[in-house]
C-alpha cells in the first residue's frame, strides 16, 4: 500500500497524520499523468511518465472547447482513465459528485483522512495552486496536506479546493500481476476510440478525438479565445502528444510483429508534436504569450495538419491492433 514508514503525529493536540513518501511529482501541465506516476513509483511499480499517459489513454485525448475554453484538457469522464491506469497493475477507484456544497467537500475530506490512516496516499481534484490533481500525503485539522516535491507539502483546507465544480478523489488499493500482451492491446484500442471520438466520457459542448485539432484551428482563426485558454491548450496538448509518440514507439519495441504500424503511428504523434512546439516558440513563454496577426494564419495551419498527423496515426494503430 501507498506510503509505508508514515508519521503518527500529534503535535500539540492537533488532529494530524503524514505519510513520508520520498517522492517528486513530476512538474508538468497533465497533473493527473504527474501524480499518478508518482504514487505508482512510491508503490513499487515500474514506470513513468510515458507509461501513465499511455496506459491510461490521456495521450490519445483531444478535446476543444470552439471558444478554447481552457477546460478541454479535463472536462471529460474521469473513470475512462482510472480504467486505462489499472492495466498498470493496480487496484484504484474514483470517487467523483458534481456539486460544490460544503457537506460534499467533508465527504471527500473524511474518505480522504481514512485513506491517510490506513497507510495510503491518494489524490484529490483541486488540491493545488489551480484546478488540477494534487498527492494528498497527510491531514492537519481541516486541512489536507499536499506533496509537491519530497519533503515540501502545502496546506489546503478541505473546502477550498479549486474543483470547477467536480469534487472528486481518486484511491488506490492492492497491487496485481497483469498480462502485459492483453493490456498493451486494451491500451491501443483505447486510444483508437479516443481518437475516433467513439469513447464515451465527451461532453456534447466539446470537439474531441484527432479531428478537434481543426475546431482548435478554426477558433484561432476567428479569434476565439483568450490568452489561458489558448496556453493552457497547447502546453497540455504538446505534453500529451509527446507521450502518444513515445507510447507507441515503446509498444513497437515489444511487439515486433505489429511494430511497422506502431512506428507509424508514432512518428505521426510526433509530427504532431513539432507542430506544437514551433507554436509554442511562436507564441513565446505562458507568461508573455504573443500572437501577431501574421503569425495567426501560420498556426491556423500547423493546427490542421496536426488534426491530418493524428488521424493517420489512428489508421495505423486501428491496423496494428487488428494484428495484436
Amino acid at each position: 500500500m501507498a506510503g509505508k514508514g508514515e508519521i503518527g503525529v500529534n503535535q500539540n493536540s492537533c488532529e494530524m497524520k503524514v505519510i513520508d513518501i520520498n517522492v517528486d511529482c513530476s512538474d508538468v501541465w497533465v497533473s493527473y499523468v504527474g501524480v499518478v506516476t508518482a504514487i505508482l513509483r512510491s508503490l513499487g511499480i515500474k514506470c513513468d511518465l510515458t507509461d501513465v499517459a499511455g496506459m491510461s489513454g490521456y495521450a490519445f485525448i483531444v478535446n476543444i472547447h470552439p471558444e478554447l475554453l481552457p477546460t478541454g484538457p479535463v472536462e471529460f469522464d474521469w473513470n475512462i482513465l482510472v480504467e486505462g491506469t489499472r492495466s498498470l497493475g493496480i487496484e484504484i477507484e474514483l470517487v467523483a459528485v458534481e456539486g460544490g456544497e460544503d457537506d460534499l467537500f467533508m465527504e471527500l475530506f473524511t474518505r480522504v483522512k481514512e485513506e491517510i490512516d490506513s497507510g495510503n496516499c491518494c489524490i484529490v481534484w483541486g488540491a493545488g495552486d489551480a484546478p488540477e490533481f494534487g498527492l494528498v500525503c497527510g491531514y492537519r485539522e481541516q486541512y489536507y496536506l499536499v506533496q509537491k516535491q519530497a519533503g515540501v507539502r502545502q496546506e489546503i483546507r478541505y473546502n477550498e479546493l479549486k474543483t470547477l465544480g467536480r469534487i472528486a478523489g481518486i484511491f488506490f488499493g492492492e497491487s496485481f500481476s497483469v498480462v502485459q500482451e492483453r493490456c498493451a492491446r486494451e491500451a491501443i484500442g483505447r486510444a483508437t476510440k479516443l481518437l475516433r471520438g467513439l469513447a464515451p466520457c465527451f461532453s456534447g459542448e466539446y470537439f474531441y478525438g484527432a479531428t478537434a485539432f481543426r475546431t482548435w484551428a478554426d477558433a484561432v482563426a476567428k479569434c476565439r479565445f483568450d490568452k489561458l485558454g489558448f496556453i493552457y491548450n497547447l502546453m497540455c496538448y504538446w505534453e500529451l502528444q509527446m507521450w502518444a509518440a513515445g507510447f507507441c514507439r515503446r509498444l513497437a519495441k515489444r511487439w515486433q510483429e505489429v511494430a511497422q504500424y506502431l512506428n507509424k503511428a508514432g512518428e505521426m504523434f510526433a509530427r504532431s508534436f513539432n507542430n506544437l512546439d514551433q507554436i509554442k516558440q511562436m507564441v513565446g513563454e505562458p507568461d508573455k504569450f504573443s500572437l501577431k496577426n501574421s503569425e495567426r494564419e501560420m498556426v491556423v495551419n500547423l493546427l490542421k495538419r496536426c488534426a491530418d498527423f493524428n488521424e493517420s496515426a489512428v489508421r495505423d494503430l486501428e491496423r496494428g491492433w487488428s494484428l495484436m
